[in-house]
């Protein structure tokens, strides 16, 4: 059975989206990254994979907080406390090898299309490597079908060449990559916006299905309590 980790973190305010909590407040931007997280975890409850909660910082208070989220086929990985790198190292050498295709995602983006996961799985039938470049510069899904340990390495996650050095990474190991099609994550106000517009489009277009009711129910509120949104 394929496995779709998410990589989740216990959305306290001051501690996540601490950039979007500068724009629009610390607890505010923790309600909105809960809401990301409950609504992803609804979104992917019926695929046919073994999903993997991984989740930091490594505490008992962590672990209770996503047990108490999780399904009970769901199991909960304790984020080692390194860098990113190195999570996503030590979570693909150990779950790929048991497993075989290992998909991750973040928990900054919504929107993912609900049948984007299984169209990963199924690319990862012909290729090593897969990704889902993020319009930011990096990546919303990483997978693999064998792991790759070293396009991990030497990498600048907190700047704008991510994808493009992870590329590089990939070419350098001789793996085959695959390509998914660009998507966002939500890291500012001016992403909510774009959020905002794209939830509203999608109503209108009649893909009900396809909107996070609890992002879009908080992000409402947001706009309508804070004039600074509008």
């Amino acid at each position: 059975m394929p496995t779709l980790g998410i990589f989740v973190k216990q959305p306290i305010a001051g501690k996540v989206k601490t950039r979007l909590g500068a724009e629009i407040g610390n607890d505010r931007s923790a309600a909105l990254y809960a809401a990301f997280q409950l609504d992803l975890m609804d979104r992917f409850a019926m695929l046919d994979a073994q999903r993997v909660i991984a989740y930091a910082p490594a505490t008992t208070v962590a672990n209770k907080f996503f047990d108490s989220l999780a399904s009970t086929e769901d199991v909960l990985w304790e984020q080692p406390n390194t860098t990113l790198g190195e999570r996503m190292k030590q979570f693909f050498s150990e779950f790929v090898p048991n497993q075989g295709p290992v998909v991750v995602i973040g928990s900054d983006s919504p929107t993912i299309p609900q049948g984007l996961i299984q169209q990963a799985f199924d690319m990862l039938a012909s290729v090593d490597v897969l990704l889902g470049p993020a319009v930011d510069g990096g990546y919303y899904l990483v997978g693999q079908s064998s792991p790759v340990p070293k396009m991990f390495d030497d990498i600048d996650w907190s700047g704008p060449d991510v994808l493009h050095q992870t590329v590089h990474k990939i070419k350098q190991a001789n793996k085959t990559l695959g390509l998914l099609t660009p998507w966002y994550d939500i890291d500012s106000l001016e992403d909510l916006r774009f959020l905002r517009g794209h939830l509203n489009a999608l109503e209108c277009a009649g893909q009900i299905e396809e909107i996070p009711e609890r992002t879009r129910k908080i992000l409402e509120e947001l706009f309508e309590d804070g004039s600074s949104l509008a």
